[in-house]
């Protein structure tokens, strides 16, 4: 994507954020994330650079897995029995630890980092807001 495109892109999103009453968006992706916060005067700017890489984590340290969305929390899918991960399961980068059900979509929340599951956050079909901690991992 051109930088001259990006700019678009967060232009059109500042405006969108400016029509409502939303005080902070923050977006990440592979690589790269983007936070707009609304000052106490209503302007939208940038409160972070946009393609800030995560910083890897220490050995032996430990990783919360975090609700990317508000959402139900499910540690098993609806139509299954077992559960997605366990406590002291090994786990790859990118694999389901979790599943957010937002109305009727099932959203992903995936292991940013290979590991050991330390212990479950949070508890089966609880109401959870962005941030909330669900899975710890070693």
């Amino acid at each position: 994507m051109t930088t001259t495109s990006r700019i678009g892109q967060v232009r059109q999103l500042t405006e969108w954020m400016q029509a409502t009453d939303i005080s902070l968006l923050e977006l990440r992706g592979p690589g790269e994330s983007i936070r707009l916060c609304r000052q106490a005067s209503g302007e939208v700017h940038e409160a972070a650079p946009a393609s800030a890489p995560a910083p890897a984590p220490r050995a032996g340290t430990a990783t919360v897995v975090r609700a990317g969305s508000v959402g139900i929390v499910l540690h098993s899918h609806p139509l299954r029995t077992e559960a997605l991960v366990q406590p002291g399961q090994q786990v790859s980068a990118g694999q389901a630890v979790a599943l957010l059900r937002i109305g009727l979509v099932l959203l992903a929340v995936a292991a940013p980092r290979a590991g050991v599951v330390r212990r479950i956050l949070s508890t089966h079909e609880s109401a959870v807001g962005f941030g909330t901690p669900l899975v710890e991992l070693a």
